[in-house]
């Protein structure tokens, strides 16, 4: 709400939020749970009404610059942590203190002067202590106040720091699935993408509507093995039927019951729905919310393999594909829908992802040892699908011959950022999706048949002539970008450029002719 204070906001339940950027010069002391510097704070206000969120921002804001203290003293005494250095100096300066006052001891007996008497025994530990005696005596006393201060203030410190749940125990006591998402929303957003933000939303209602007001502990493998159950019989597209509308989700399994309407898959369940479940649970144990996880381990079988899922492209459906438009002829400087042209060549050849492709800006494109790559790496505003799918690539010699370094010199001297002007993520964090859509539109117009056929086949095309090419499975890895297994994938620097460029030539595709597409006096 525009109205609202710096620093309050909602999620997509409507629970208001507390959320302040951390400072640049801030970011140098404080640091997240990965290590990483922290760039945002946030707490959930764990409520819908926005007087009561308002009244609540000075409390966390309390919270917000008292973690930051913490942060700054734990930056400060990072080889030595405070709390020990005290404890151990103060030990030290008792066993000091007890050596002197037994050598005093010792010297009293010498002389016949030690005494039974209580009073005299006081008076020698007083009156007759010498000044180095006193001093020390005077030093552990004041240790010993210090560190009884440190302890009676720690719980009320730790309290503070964790908005009133600094334990476990106290966080079974008072944990409820509400207050976790909110929690969990305000810890993870800041990092998810549109389309993950979006996909959470379904997960959390059906949570919050089976396990309203529960305390988390309470919640046992037999109630999450319910929830299974229930998606199992979830109405697909749930959110978008009008006969569904507005009611509860035990409600809708029973109209879809009623209607005989299609129930989500298993593939819906186990990556839209168990996987953020998990993932929540898991993150509740790492924060000592709760011991372990109800939903370790779960989910549905699905009977489809996951090389079924997506058809690649035949030969004879590229040859059709590459012979029609936008394909009939070169590409020309100042040509439109440039992301229709060329993505799918480098989908084809490349093995890129439509987002992949469409996301590349002329900065990715250099060279490597002398050869002409693509870098595939993340940027602010688009994201790859995870740390393996960075990669070097070489250009493909059909990628060359076609002109692919023409266009690009075409985007570059334009003093242009994306490669593609389709590039651009939509609301959901998604780039290019239009594009993808386009194109199965595209494919189905032309009357090709396959499961699923889509830009994605492209990949499933190249991974198939991978295995053709019968490369060493090292470099096949290295080509479509995925882990390698074992130890060895952490040592050393992989492949060279002009390796890759070697291997990636054995990429062929029989019977794909594009000479009609290679610029005037090109051969490869």
């Amino acid at each position: 709400m525009k109205d609202d204070p710096m620093y309050l906001t909602r999620n997509r339940l409507g629970i208001y939020c507390y959320r302040r950027p951390v400072l640049a010069e801030d970011q140098a002391f404080w640091v997240g749970p990965s290590g990483k510097p922290k760039k945002e704070w946030g707490r959930s206000l764990r409520t819908t009404d926005r007087r009561t969120a308002i009244a609540l921002m000075s409390n966390v804001a309390d919270l917000y610059e008292a973690e930051r203290a913490d942060q700054f003293e734990r930056a400060a005494s990072r080889a030595a942590p405070q709390a020990v250095e005290v404890s151990e100096r103060a030990r030290e300066e008792q066993a000091a203190f007890a050596a002197l006052e037994a050598a005093r001891l010792e010297r009293y007996r010498g002389r016949g002067e030690l005494r039974t008497d209580r009073r005299r025994r006081v008076a020698m530990s007083t009156a007759e202590l010498t000044p180095d005696d006193a001093a020390w005596r005077d030093l552990v006393r004041e240790r010993d106040q210090e560190l009884a201060a440190m302890k009676e203030a720690a719980p009320a410190q730790v309290a503070a720091l964790t908005g009133g749940m600094g334990s476990a125990t106290a966080k079974a006591d008072t944990a409820t699935i509400e207050k976790l998402i909110g929690a969990y929303e305000a810890d993870k957003s800041p990092g998810w993408s549109g389309s993950s933000k979006k996909a959470v939303v379904p997960v959390f209602r059906i949570l919050l509507e089976v396990f309203a007001g529960r305390d988390l502990n309470s919640i046992n493998r037999v109630d999450a093995r319910a929830i299974v159950k229930l998606l199992e019989e979830l109405p697909a597209q749930i959110g978008k039927r009008p006969a569904l509308k507005g009611l509860t989700i035990k409600q809708a399994v029973e109209k879809g019951r009623e209607l005989a309407l299609p129930t989500i898959g298993p593939k819906t369940i186990n990556d839209g729905y168990l996987m953020h479940i998990a993932a929540m649970w898991n993150w509740a144990v790492k924060e000592e919310w709760v011991a372990s996880s109800p939903f370790k381990g779960l989910s549905v079988h699905d009977p489809v393999d996951d090389a079924d899922r997506r058809d690649p492209f035949s030969a004879d459906q590229l040859t059709t594909l590459f012979s029609g438009a936008p394909w009939t002829a070169p590409w020309t400087t100042g040509g439109e829908k440039a992301g229709a042209y060329w993505v799918p060549l480098l989908c084809l050849f490349q093995g890129l992802r439509n987002s992949e492709a469409a996301g590349l800006r002329v900065e990715d494109i250099g060279e490597d040892d002398g050869v002409p790559v693509i870098r595939i790496r993340g940027y602010v505003g688009r994201t790859i699908k995870g740390k393996g799918a960075r990669g070097t690539l070489p250009l493909h010699p059909e990628v060359l011959g076609i002109g692919f370094l023409a266009y690009f010199a075409e985007r570059r001297d334009a003093g242009v950022e994306l490669l593609f002007p389709e590039g651009t993520a939509n609301g959901r964090g998604q780039v290019a999706a239009k594009l993808a859509e386009r194109f199965s539109t595209h494919v189905k117009r032309l009357g090709l048949i396959g499961t699923k056929l889509g830009t994605h086949s492209f990949r499933h095309c190249f991974e198939d002539r991978l295995r053709e090419a019968e490369l060493v499975e090292r470099t096949a890895l290295a080509l479509a970008r995925r882990k390698e297994a074992g130890s060895s994938r952490v040592y050393g620097h992989g492949l060279s450029a002009r390796q890759k460029a070697e291997a990636i030539a054995k990429i062929i595709y029989p019977g794909l002719d594009l000479s009609h597409l290679y610029a005037t006096g090109t051969t490869v």
